[in-house]
């Protein structure tokens, strides 16, 4: 039997077809990257490596997610996402702290404008340290609901700590209430047994976030929504970097497997937490919530916290999270403390983190000694480098594991949620973080953040240059890789 043979026509039709398809891909290039290191990058992957570049930018470059959002909301009548960023209302910050300084008034108008989110007051913010305070909190919450739970989460693991979870939102359904689950599809999948399995047996609505379509490529390793959120009867929310895993939980003397923080919350800005769910259920369930049952009336809290959600995502038309760090880092004056398990933050924040610095201000940043993943541990110590030696101070906790996602300025704004500070946090994942300016918190959240500097290792530009030649090479190739990590 002859092998088949390619004849010239055929050849000369293959050679068009992909001449064709370079064309298209660099046309759409040009037409949906913003950044202009990102569209050289793929254009010139898709013209020296075409069949490898065509395949990955198949795969990879295409932000299918907004274009799933916008054919979603226009099939069922959304209003549009759009790009024209106008103040949403809400009180003044000079209103609700009227010892708030002319630069973060300035800030909270951009903050407003950029997340499309009003700022609120009458709101309580606790913190939870380790996953039993924080676990206790949230099945307690669930425990008492009357009417609604909302609950999305990355990692969702049907572990001690899920289970007891999914037996929770069961006897929360049984008895009337109602429950609605959203895990991502990747989170989904940790451990040997899906968690939304052992949900739907117990009878529980729940569904995966963006599960795969034409490649489980695309859902294992672009586009997740890495949101935290647990909302109880519309009045109670709870928020934080934490998911539902035992890793979280104590060691039985008492010991942290890994630390981490989550917050409880209640007032106003719950509100605004209980619509980012709803529009994520609706994208991914076709169900719209009814505001009248999802969405009561805020009670105001006592403590009156002035505080502001920010959900972020690879749908929205702007990068709302580095906007809004970028404009508090322009806004410090004193000190900037940073927490954070993976450090690999784009130029604009490192050059933002620099010129505060620069300016004068003690710019504290804490990574993990060990990371949990350890490809992150070598390029984001090689990365912070030029941080160190423009005045910044760079710390390494001492393990367990620092899972905490943290940011405290000036003893005046406190930001916490589900970001990273890394390219796949701030650009692909779906991610949920809230601002809060309130001298009392970020006071308490300093004095939290006290004994971890105290007990960490600062990295010194010596320290740089003493590490050992293998580690900083390794470090450097992996830093060209940061935007995919």
């Amino acid at each position: 039997m002859d092998l088949y043979t390619i004849t010239w026509p055929e050849s000369w039709l293959i050679a068009l077809f992909v001449l064709v398809a370079q064309l298209l891909a660099t046309a759409h290039v040009l037409r949906t990257k913003e950044d202009v290191r990102s569209a050289i990058t793929w254009v010139g992957l898709i013209w020296l490596a075409p069949m490898l570049g065509l395949l990955a930018y198949f795969l990879f470059g295409i932000n299918r997610i907004r274009r799933r959002a916008r054919h979603v909301r226009k099939r069922r009548g959304m209003a549009p996402k759009t790009v024209e960023m106008v103040d949403p209302g809400g009180p003044p910050l000079e209103d609700a702290v009227p010892q708030a300084q002319n630069r973060w008034r300035t800030h909270n108008r951009l903050a407003g404008r950029v997340s499309g989110q009003a700022l609120t007051t009458g709101n309580s913010v606790a913190p939870l340290e380790g996953g039993r305070q924080a676990y206790d909190a949230m099945i307690k919450a669930i425990d008492e609901a009357e009417r609604t739970i909302a609950l999305t989460t990355y990692i969702f693991q049907a572990d001690q700590v899920g289970r007891r979870f999914v037996s929770a939102l069961a006897r929360a359904h049984d008895r009337g209430v109602e429950v609605r689950v959203l895990v991502d599809a990747v989170g989904n999948l940790y451990g040997l047994k899906p968690v939304s399995n052992l949900l739907r047996r117990r009878g529980v609505p729940v569904k995966s976030f963006n599960p795969a379509r034409l490649s489980w490529r695309l859902a294992f390793f672009n586009l997740r929504t890495h949101r935290k959120l647990l909302i109880v009867d519309g009045q109670t929310g709870f928020a934080g970097g934490m998911n539902i895993r035992k890793h979280h939980l104590e060691y039985a003397d008492g010991k942290p497997r890994v630390r981490d923080t989550h917050f409880r919350l209640t007032g106003p800005v719950v509100a605004q937490m209980t619509e980012a769910f709803a529009d994520d259920w609706l994208f991914s369930s076709g169900e719209e919530l009814s505001p009248a049952v999802w969405m009561p009336p805020p009670v105001p809290a006592p403590n009156s916290i002035a505080a502001r959600a920010v959900p972020d995502g690879p749908d929205e038309p702007h990068h709302r999270t580095s906007m809004i760090l970028e404009s508090a880092l322009a806004s410090a004056r004193k000190r900037v403390q940073i927490a954070t398990p993976y450090f690999l933050p784009e130029q604009a924040l490192m050059d933002a983190l620099k010129q505060a610095a620069l300016k004068g201000v003690a710019v504290q940043v804490m990574v993990p000694e060990k990371n949990n993943l350890p490809l992150f541990s070598l390029p984001a110590i090689s990365g912070a480098r030029p941080l160190v030696e423009a005045g910044c101070q760079f710390f390494l906790t001492k393990p367990p594991f620092d899972h905490t996602k943290l940011m405290i300025i000036d003893d005046a704004w406190v930001f916490f949620g589900s970001s990273n500070w890394d390219a796949r946090s701030l650009r692909l994942n779906f991610e949920f973080n809230i601002e809060c300016y309130d001298p009392k918190l970020a006071e308490a959240m300093t004095a939290w953040v006290a004994p971890r500097l105290e007990s960490a290792t600062p990295m010194t530009a010596e320290d740089f240059r003493k590490r050992p030649i293998g580690k900083r090479i390794a470090g450097r190739l992996l830093w060209l890789a940061s935007p995919y990590l």
